[in-house]
């Protein structure tokens, strides 16, 4: 049953990436039934009025910066029904595992207001609450500060909460070294609670160069976890890993930026395979101080075997308190059985130069 249930699933989704790829270019520009009122009855002038509405980066259906008309719709319409089958399918994995409908709705309602607001509407920088990293670096001579705590569910109901503090300084005007680490409360269904220090990372980023007309900005990173994590615990592996990131970033507008990173980590632990790590994070300014974001992230062991592979997919906020101090919060559900199963995310950002 649930293999045919799934089955559907992909098929829909595979005739409606055709009618929006394929047909959505040669649909009627004459107005729909609700615009067709708005314009009788006289208040549509009033919603086109809205300061809101000419921030959307889709707007009427289109890509601002792809001149050719029908191309720009099909576009448009593939990547607005994959956004929403994804959040769709996110709701849809808390709800069938929370059974409290409080829960259901806070956590819900998040989603369905950055849907709302993205497809149909200058903080173009990666930070927390994403992982996935921004190709830009810390100016030269400054200090940035992340600080922030973790609340995670595994899929097997194991609980972990844990303080982490990331510290990076701008070594060169292409370069930034980090340093980061954290303490860890573990929570296991089964067994005794733990805690102890994180693991401790080692991490320097190098911007080749710049963006530039349609070409993004591009860099890359070197992480070494260094094995601070005690492995008797269960806190770590015990081992060292190292991980190698490429980074791309295109600013789509003023107020919408993308960030792709593709990387590789040797795993230092025996026995386990070595991981490819690929991720993608957007950014959407909606004022000069709000700022809401989302990425899906994933990982292949390279084993053959999908159920060992995690994906997950998250969604937040940041809001500028000061020019330099930023808070931020993020919502991320598992999107596989390898995947937490739910992480709850907030922290600061400090920005100061001594």
């Amino acid at each position: 049953m649930e293999r045919r249930l799934k089955g559907f699933i992909w098929i829909g989704l595979g005739i409606s990436l055709l009618l929006a790829l394929f047909l959505s270019p040669f649909a009627s520009s004459s107005p729909d039934g609700l615009e067709k009122v708005a314009k009788t009855k006289g208040f549509a002038e009033k919603a086109e009025g809205l300061s809101f509405w000419k921030y959307a980066p889709l707007p009427d259906y289109a890509i601002p910066w792809i001149k050719n008309e029908k191309v720009s719709t099909a576009l448009s319409g593939l990547i607005g029904t994959l956004a929403i089958f994804f959040l769709a399918i996110g709701i849809g994995k808390i709800i069938r595992k929370s059974p409290n409908r409080k829960t259901i709705i806070f956590i819900a309602f998040p989603f369905m207001i950055f849907s709302t607001l993205i497809l149909t509407s200058p903080f173009l920088y990666a930070a927390r609450p994403l992982t996935t990293d921004d190709a830009w670096t810390v100016e030269k001579g400054k200090f940035q500060l992340e600080a922030g705590f973790d609340a995670t569910r595994q899929d097997n109901h194991d609980r972990e909460l844990g303080p982490s503090v990331t510290f990076s300084y701008g070594l060169f005007e292409r370069m930034d070294l980090g340093l980061g680490s954290g303490y860890i409360f573990l929570d296991p269904k089964e067994g005794g609670r733990e805690n102890g220090l994180a693991d401790t990372e080692l991490k320097a980023k190098y911007r080749l160069f710049d963006e530039k007309d349609w070409i993004p900005a591009f860099a890359i990173s070197g992480t070494l976890k260094i094995p601070t994590a005690s492995e008797s615990k269960g806190l770590g592996s015990g081992q060292a890993d190292f991980g190698i990131n490429a980074i791309a970033t295109r600013n789509i507008s003023k107020r919408l930026a993308l960030h792709l990173n593709l990387g590789y980590t040797f795993i230092g632990e025996n026995h386990v395979d070595n991981e490819l790590n690929y991720s993608l994070g957007c950014q959407f300014t909606v004022t000069e101080k709000w700022a809401l974001v989302g990425e899906v992230v994933g990982v292949n062991n390279l084993n053959g075997r999908k159920g060992d592979d995690p994906f997950s997919a998250l969604i937040g906020t940041y809001y500028l308190i000061t020019d330099n101090i930023v808070w931020d919060a993020g919502i991320e559900t598992g999107m596989s059985k390898a995947a937490p199963d739910f992480r709850f995310t907030m922290g600061l950002t400090l920005l100061f130069k001594p």
